[in-house]
């Protein structure tokens, strides 16, 4: 009896909710609401009586990609359908180095101004944008073209799903490969990236990106022009295509926020966390004019693809040049844990691989990283090591400029963190074991790995020479970011 009662009284609270035509319903966004119509439909004598009414409710509304630098921008405007985000990063770097000069004094000391950059990050309803301009040392100019490089990241993301985890990134952005490449310079445990990383830096380029996260998974696939960041829009020369820049990077873990802007140093993890990925490249270059993409590229450049080091890729001249393959392949991790109390622990690793190919000749390199982490508090200790193995082809005017020996980095690093990673202190001493150094006769000796395009020391006409040594140095940093 008690439940006929209560059936009955179900059925009436039923019918007065569908003589109502409209009814409001929260949607997806805090303190918003959608209205949705109410469809009572006619009996069905079939059935026998009484109504069914079925609510029709939409699906929460298409949220936009979350802001990278949410934890440590500005927020300057937070509606229910538009949001900005503002933000900045500055560091200012000393170095000291010991080079086994003929000609200048032994010790050398400078100060940089390496990294200054403006951050903008903001979403309308489901579209978001990542805009980033550089002030500082990111920021060059060609002398040969007079392009300025000050645009560094102007991404919109277009999602596909309600909840963001799949959608379009298109513009200028970092390509997706290596786990090293993607970390953002605010966001590092030393001073600045490995040596290693000179051999498969891929940078900024021009393209999109198709991204989707279901799970733990990180799906990317993307398609870039090969040529690099900030190019002239009114460059129409003869051209003979080759292959577009072709990536693909896939990893599964719970580690990264967001995959084009990576983070080292975390001084408080909430939980154990990891990433593993493999990344892939390939293109095939583009006769442009009186050159090629590859040729002409002027920032973000390896030396796989330096014509300073590859005595291939420019090997012809103009209208002789060979439209070159090149490829790469990576595979990297990365964990992060508390260890209890105030202690964390942070540890990656990175493997690459890369070579290039023409009619003339080609080459490959390989290289590895890894470095590790210990922070107690405000204090981290931490230890990187890298090697490189250089391709015995890399030769300028003929001359061999590495053979095939090795080259290793060791950095040993403290980091004191004043404001998190918005305000904090970095000493590294990083320790060039067997690196090529330039002379230039009557000038002074050029480290290798830290000035690539001095290799033209090495022509006839300067008479120029290549040797290594071990070159210790010690770098000190003070980065604030907001």
């Amino acid at each position: 009896m008690h439940l006929e009662i209560l059936a009955a009284s179900l059925a009436s609270c039923l019918v007065a909710l569908g003589s109502t035509a409209v009814a409001q319903v929260t949607s997806g966004d805090a303190g918003t609401t959608d209205q949705v119509q109410v469809v009572q439909p006619a009996p069905d004598p079939a059935v026998g009586e009484g109504t069914v009414v079925p609510l029709m409710v939409p699906t929460a509304r298409a949220q936009p990609v979350p802001d990278p630098y949410a934890d440590v921008d500005f927020n300057v405007v937070h509606t229910d359908r538009f949001s900005l985000d503002i933000g900045g990063m500055g560091q200012v770097l000393g170095v000291g180095q010991i080079v086994d000069d003929p000609y200048t004094p032994h010790d050398r000391v400078y100060l940089f101004l390496p990294k200054a950059t403006l951050r903008l990050d903001g979403s309308f309803d489901r579209y978001s944008f990542n805009l980033q301009i550089a002030m500082g040392g990111e920021d060059s100019v060609s002398a040969t073209s007079g392009i300025d490089f000050g645009l560094l990241d102007l991404a919109f993301n277009i999602p596909f799903t309600a909840d963001g985890t799949t959608y379009l990134k298109v513009g200028q952005f970092l390509v997706p490969y290596g786990r090293e490449q993607l970390t953002d310079p605010g966001f590092q445990d030393f001073a600045d990236t490995s040596m290693e990383n000179l051999g498969f830096v891929v940078g900024r380029d021009v393209g999109l990106a198709i991204v989707s996260r279901p799970g733990p998974l990180t799906l990317i696939g993307g398609v870039f022009t090969g040529g690099g960041r900030d190019v002239p829009p009114d460059h129409y020369l003869p051209e003979r295509f080759g292959i577009p820049e072709l990536v693909a990077r896939i990893g599964i873990g719970d580690l990264d926020k967001d995959p084009f802007y990576l983070r080292q140093s975390d001084p408080h993890p909430d939980q154990f966390r990891y990433q593993l990925s493999v990344s892939g490249l390939f293109t095939q270059d583009s006769t442009v004019g009186h050159s090629t993409l590859l040729n002409v590229k002027s920032v973000d450049k390896s030396i796989l693809i330096d014509s300073n080091w590859n005595p291939f890729i420019a090997k012809g001249g103009v209208g002789h040049f060979s439209q070159g393959d090149w490829y790469q392949a990576g595979a990297d991790a990365a964990v992060r844990s508390p260890l209890g109390g105030s202690w964390s622990f942070e540890g990656e690793a990175q493997f690459d691989y890369a070579g290039y190919s023409n009619g003339y000749g080609s080459l490959a390199i390989e290289g590895a990283r890894a470095q590790i982490a210990l922070t107690y508090d405000v204090i981290e200790v931490g230890l990187r090591y890298d090697v490189l193995f250089p391709s015995d082809q890399f030769a300028n005017s003929g001359v061999k400029i590495t053979g095939n020996e090795p080259i290793h980095e060791i950095s040993p690093g403290v980091t004191y963190y004043i404001l998190g990673n918005q305000l904090k202190v970095i000493a590294d001493l990083p320790l060039l074991l067997n690196a090529p150094v330039f002379t230039e006769p009557h000038v002074g000796q050029y480290v290798g790995t830290e000035l690539q395009d001095q290799a033209t020391v090495l022509a006839p006409a300067t008479g120029g020479s290549v040797g290594r040594q071990f070159v210790p140095q010690a770098r000190l940093m003070l980065q604030g970011q907001f």
